[in-house]
């Protein structure tokens, strides 16, 4: 249950992305990031709700815990736009492919490390 009592902060932190290149798209997906905390802090918040007015659901507990992982991960990539690492995987060094971080923007690793961790 101590998933449950860690909360995140609901403000994101506050990045500017660096002043390369790819500032813009890095400042791109600074946006998405900080809209899906955002979805994903409110989701968990409910879900707490929900698990505190009733018996806890197996279900609602573990929805909450995946929410708060998701959240780390976000700040997590939100740091890696701070200190210029965003979009390399963070296990080979490769370049994430632009369609894996449209498609999870908060992507640590590209799809073959990611694959072969699991």
């Amino acid at each position: 249950m101590s998933t449950l009592t860690t909360e995140p902060t609901t403000a994101p932190t506050t990045v500017t992305a660096p002043t390369t290149g790819t500032a813009t798209a890095h400042q791109r997906y600074l946006v998405l990031l900080q809209a899906q905390r955002a979805d994903c802090v409110r989701r968990r918040e409910l879900a707490l709700a929900e698990a505190a007015t009733s018996v806890p659901d197996p279900v609602t507990v573990r929805r909450a815990a995946h929410l708060l992982a998701t959240i780390h991960e976000i700040d997590a990539a939100v740091e890696r736009i701070a200190d210029g690492s965003y979009g390399r995987c963070t296990h080979c060094g490769v370049d994430v492919p632009a369609e894996r971080l449209e498609f999870r923007p908060f992507a640590a690793g590209c799809v073959a490390c990611e694959a072969s961790a699991h």
